[in-house]
């Protein structure tokens, strides 16, 4: 009897399809395109655009960095001082555990507090200069 080779259906490659790129010629876009790219870009430079953004990173940006601070003491408080995380502060909840319910206590709170500040300084400003937007487009 010949001996077969064999070969194992999963270490075979199989053949790479050959993709050719095809050439896009740079078509000028449609009037209608310019012109919203046109009122896209004057809303991004107006006054009342850079006024939301402000706002916006104006709040986010020092939340962001608080949290993430409040959770890297955390993590660094239980990996280099794990004595005084478990040190005993009310029955049998220790320092540890406190400080982990209140990550999530803090979660849901700066998350409130997003959500107010929002609703109260952002989301007005920026439904008027949506429908400004939308009329300027039609």
């Amino acid at each position: 009897m010949a001996q077969q080779e064999r070969v194992d259906w999963w270490a075979v490659a199989a053949p790479r399809p050959r993709v050719v790129a095809q050439r896009r010629t740079a078509e000028p876009a449609p009037p209608e395109e310019r012109a919203g790219r046109e009122v896209y870009r004057s809303v991004q430079e107006s006054d009342a655009f850079q006024e939301i953004r402000s706002g916006y990173r104006s709040f986010v940006f020092p939340a962001s960095a608080g949290f993430l601070a409040w959770y890297l003491l955390f993590v660094v408080a239980q990996a280099f001082a794990p004595e005084l995380m478990r040190q005993q502060v009310a029955g049998p909840l220790n320092l540890a555990w406190l400080l982990g319910l209140g990550q999530f206590a803090s979660t849901f709170l700066l998350t409130w507090l997003y959500a107010r500040n929002a609703r109260t300084k952002r989301d007005r400003a920026a439904l008027e200069l949506r429908w400004d937007t939308q009329d300027q487009l039609r």
